[in-house]
């Protein structure tokens, strides 16, 4: 009889643990990745739609390998000055950020693939205040994704997946202006 009884008790006291663990991780997870640098954007036309190639360099100096699974950020630019600009949706997909046993950071470019638009004259614009913003060396502008991902802890037996979390305004500023290229 006290088996019964003890069991449903473990279980709704490790379920709670837990909840409370996987809170907690996500936003010490977060806080251990940063954006570099956007090394470039390459922008294709097709007869239906834009496509961009975002390649950015992103830090990390958690101690185990960290992934993102199902990716599915939108990417805005702003300055000061100026609303956002919206360039588009990244298309899902895995990001994996290598392990920093000693916790000093550790760098690693990944492609992201973005969906910008169709092919239609507000796509287009959209495109020319962004090249404007990005291309104008007085202009102080910003990187923002956001967005919902999965996120991964390796363990010695496999992933660890929290489920999906929301990141909001996870923004870069760039110190040169020149480091962004577009091909």
């Amino acid at each position: 009889m006290p088996y019964s009884f003890i069991q449903p008790v473990v279980a709704i006291s490790l379920y709670l643990l837990t909840l409370g663990t996987a809170h907690s991780l996500s936003i010490d997870v977060i806080d251990q990745i940063d954006i570099k640098a956007i090394k470039s954007i390459n922008i294709k036309q097709t007869d239906k739609e834009f496509r961009a190639i975002v390649i950015v360099q992103f830090s990390t100096s958690a101690k185990t390998a960290l992934k993102f699974k199902n990716t599915n950020f939108n990417l805005t630019f702003k300055d000061g000055n100026n609303p956002e600009i919206y360039l588009g949706n990244t298309q899902p997909k895995e990001i994996l950020f290598p392990a920093s046993r000693d916790g000093s950071e550790k760098l690693t470019e990944k492609k992201l693939d973005v969906f910008v638009g169709k092919n239609e004259f507000q796509t287009i614009a959209r495109l020319i205040l962004l090249f404007n913003l990005i291309g104008n060396p007085d202009s102080e502008f910003q990187m923002i994704l956001s967005g919902t991902t999965e996120i991964g802890i390796k363990a010695k037996r496999g992933w660890i997946y929290q489920g999906e979390v929301q990141i909001e305004d996870f923004t870069f500023y760039p110190t040169i202006q020149r480091e962004v290229l577009f091909k």
